[in-house]
This record gives C-alpha cells, structure tokens and sequence, in this order.
C-alpha cells in the first residue's frame, strides 16, 4: 500500500502524535549525537510534509507549515522563534 494512503487514512491526531514521537527523538539526540537527531528531525518533516497534502488537513496546511519551519529553526536555525524542547513537548503530547 503507497504510504500516503496509509498516512491519509489516519486521523489528524494519529498524523501529529507520528509526527510528535519523531520529535521527540530527535530532541532526545540534540546536542548528542547530530547524525542522530537530524535523521528524526527529516523523518519529522517528511511526516509534516505528508499531512499537507493530505486532503483533509486542506485547512491545516499553514498550521503544518509553521510547524515545519519552526522544528528546523529549533534544530538547525538560530531559533529565531525562541521555541524550547518543553513547548516542543507540550505542542506534541496534546495529540498522545
């Protein structure tokens, strides 16, 4: 089965709570092991990626692109939106 469907076929909780525990290894790796924590962190935005073209999320999609761009100004950028593991968290968890 293409893994879009089976992606499309997921409610958008599931999608984000997939989305969630990729962050959280990548945090897990952050300032450990940057091979690591950039595979999650790809993994992640693939996932994002994903749900914004998932026809139901339609009205989702610039929610899922600010999330995009804020995981890698976390993990990449300079953190421009001050953005802290435990917001990460918070954000995430709510869909657990």
């Amino acid at each position: 089965m293409d893994r879009n469907v089976r992606w499309f076929t997921m409610p958008v909780g599931e999608q984000i709570s997939n989305i969630g525990s990729e962050v959280e290894r990548a945090l897990r790796y952050k300032g450990k092991d940057q091979r690591k924590m950039l595979n999650f962190l790809n993994k992640a935005i693939e996932l994002i990626e994903r749900s914004q073209i998932d026809p139901k999320n339609v009205h989702r999609i610039r929610e899922l692109g600010f999330c995009k761009e804020e995981l890698i100004d976390y993990f990449i950028g300079e953190n421009i939106y001050g953005t802290t593991e435990d917001m990460l968290r918070k954000y995430y968890d709510a869909f657990i």
